[in-house]
């Protein structure tokens, strides 16, 4: 009783940073701080709305003016005397207001460094490449209050990992010759994080402050209008009327909310609220409940076409368009949600779930006469990203100005100045994340650079793989989900593929192929055991063990783990050969994907035995192993097994 006691309490705001910078906007509306921090906030997204239409302004001032707007937001509302020795000191009036005063002075010297970064960026040509003092005190101004903002935004985890790759710069020359550098001085490292285009200002925070804030202030509006209702409805009408109804209504809208919210989370959250008791509601055990709404809600990132913000990395990384990086993306993704969708057909066979009355399931032509707006949203972000072909900036910012303009339309939804107020100040609470998560990844990589740590470990890698390819994607795989255990999907992609992409593209893998290996494993590693918080999140609304749901998430998204690897052997996965390649691949990968989901949730026409689950679960995994011959033998085994077991799927079949 104990331990049901201790599932029930999890606090799912507390997993998620989103979350908890929703929970803290909404609990602290009376404080001055928070009204100051909100105000910045509008500050911060008119900015980029502004520099969006007008133009970019010269990199330091563009990233460290978006920076600067992100650490005020988060000393403002996560104050130090709420996040050092809370216990002892977080109800003493004089420490709070010492540590409110020192956060102001940090948020001045934070302001004061990005225009001394600027000044000296502006003058180091007129200076041929010489910086003075002030990059010297600039650079460490920025590196101490980046990762103490970021300590209080995601805690200890991404900072002790920067203050890790500063060490192993400091310490080069003392290091085993394997990993041994000539070394760099505090001087040298705090000027080259000013100034360098590979520093603080370099590629994370350039996507940070342009196409994935846009992003967010989109999600933020859409969010407002009220589109994650119409979504929940839309997928329930759809697939309501069947047995798998209410599981399959849960993949659906957490699919189509995950591509507009980064955050598996925060989308476990959003949707599961619904889902969750919906499914237990109808027969589904608990576990399994919480295991599907977080593989839905993980694969949104995954599935385009927006994707997730790691995505937008990905085109600074590779330099590929992103229609190109959308293009590679869709079987993959498409294949993610086939086995969880299968999946969940099977335990709804095996467990005989009830059918939801049909008097609950809203009509789907009454649910897209209440919200078809929300398809002219979506259509304009859609059109301008894959159709017109814009930026995704540009796309991001036309549908975010499209919201509130569209909801003109509707008088019952229409958008009041407060709502688009609301919608700012959303945006940049809710980008804090994903600022202080690009600038500490952005002290990660510029370490790299410097000390050239990424080609060493690469090399380290190979070697220790015996140059092969299987074994490097192994290794690179279990480093991407050690690493997303405890940083934010975009922060942990950031890092392995700065470190680990390199050195897989060195053994042969086209660099766009390489990066979505990551990028796929990074997203993963929040359904992954032991610490998957996404899993986490269901358990906390199913109300049941954590682990157990996390063995169900991963169960349910097991095309996740295998596709990757298998589009590394296989371009015709990622739309790229002639199109018999491509139509081949693409039917071996879909059936194996329905064998193995049926196998291991035990339900392939009939109830299927352990021997059985193997053999099918055998098969698929042929299915999935590039050359014709692997293929003909997966279907043969699964062929052959269909044939010796005719009479029970056939009697299966008849009393159905």
């Amino acid at each position: 009783m104990a331990k049901e006691k201790k599932v029930k309490e999890i606090d799912v705001t507390s997993l998620d940073s989103e979350l908890a910078a929703a929970k803290t906007l909404e609990e602290g509306k009376g404080s001055p701080f928070i009204k100051a921090a909100s105000l910045v906030a509008i500050l911060m997204s008119l900015f980029h709305i502004f520099t969006g239409y007008l133009g970019q302004l010269s990199y330091v001032q563009q990233r460290g003016y978006h920076l600067a707007f992100g650490i005020t937001i988060v000393l403002l509302a996560n104050p130090l005397h709420e996040h050092f020795f809370k216990k002892k000191f977080a109800h003493v009036k004089p420490f709070a207001v010492f540590s409110r005063i020192l956060d102001v002075l940090l948020i001045v010297a934070v302001w004061a460094a990005v225009f001394m970064a600027q000044d000296e960026v502006s003058k180091i040509s007129d200076r041929l490449g010489v910086v003075t003092p002030m990059a010297t005190l600039a650079g460490a101004l920025l590196l101490f209050i980046v990762l103490e903002a970021t300590r209080r935004c995601l805690g200890w985890i991404m900072p002790i990992l920067a203050l890790i790759f500063i060490g192993y710069a400091l310490a080069g020359p003392y290091l085993p010759l394997a990993i041994a550098h000539r070394g760099y001085s505090w001087t040298r490292i705090f000027q080259f994080l000013a100034t360098d285009l590979d520093g603080i200002f370099g590629t994370t925070m350039s996507v940070s402050a342009t196409v994935i804030f846009m992003f967010v202030m989109f999600g933020s509006f859409l969010e407002q209008s009220g589109a994650s209702s119409f979504i929940n409805n839309m997928a329930f009408s759809l697939t309501g009327k069947i047995r798998s109804g209410a599981a399959l209504s849960a993949v659906v809208a957490s699919a189509l909310m995950g591509t507009i919210n980064g955050s598996a989370v925060a989308n476990v959250v959003g949707t599961g609220t619904f889902t969750i008791p919906l499914m237990k509601s109808r027969g589904y055990k608990a576990p399994f409940a919480g295991g599907v709404e977080s593989v839905a809600s993980t694969g949104g990132q995954i599935l385009p076409p927006v994707m997730g913000s790691g995505a937008f990395l990905m085109v600074a990384f590779t330099n590929e368009p992103y229609i190109s990086i959308v293009i590679c993306a869709v079987v993959p993704a498409l294949l993610y949600f086939i086995g969880a969708g299968t999946a969940v057909v099977s335990q709804s066979e095996i467990a005989e779930i009830e059918k939801v009355d049909p008097k609950d399931i809203p009509r789907a032509r009454d649910v897209l006469k209440d919200g078809w707006i929300y398809l002219v949203i979506i259509g304009v972000l859609i059109y301008c990203l894959l159709v017109a072909q814009l930026s995704p900036l540009r796309s991001a910012l036309y549908a975010s100005t499209a919201v509130p303009i569209v909801m003109l339309f509707d008088k019952k939804k229409r958008f009041r100045p407060k709502h688009i107020i609301t919608s700012m100040v959303k945006s940049g609470f809710g980008a804090m994340s994903i600022v202080m998560g690009c600038a500490c990844a952005g002290i990660v990589v510029a370490m790299t650079s410097l000390t050239g740590i990424g080609v060493v470990f690469g090399d380290m890698m190979i070697k220790a793989a015996g140059g092969n390819l299987f074994l490097s994607l192994v290794f690179t795989a279990m480093a991407c989900i050690i690493l997303g255990m405890g940083l934010p999907t975009t922060s942990a992609y950031v890092i392995a593929a700065s470190i680990l992409a390199p050195s897989l593209v060195t053994l042969g893998l086209e660099t766009l192929t390489a990066h979505l290996f990551v990028f796929y494993f990074a997203c993963l590693s929040a359904i992954t055991p032991p610490v998957a918080l996404a899993a986490y999140a269901g358990a906390g609304l199913a109300k049941c063990s954590p682990m157990t749901t996390a063995v169900e998430a991963c169960k349910l998204g097991f095309a996740g783990f295998i596709a990757p690897f298998a589009f590394c052997y296989s371009e015709a996965l990622l739309l790229r050969g002639t199109p018999m390649e491509i139509i081949s691949v693409c039917i071996s990968a879909l059936i194996g994907t329905v064998v193995i989901s049926m196998g291991f949730q035990g339900w392939l026409l009939w109830k299927l035995n352990l021997l059985e689950r193997a053999v099918f679960v055998a098969g698929g995994l042929l299915m999935f192993v590039p050359g014709t011959m692997t293929d003909i033998a997966g279907l043969a085994v699964i062929a052959l097994m269909l044939l010796i077991n005719v009479k029970k799927w056939k009697k299966v079949r008849a009393a159905a």
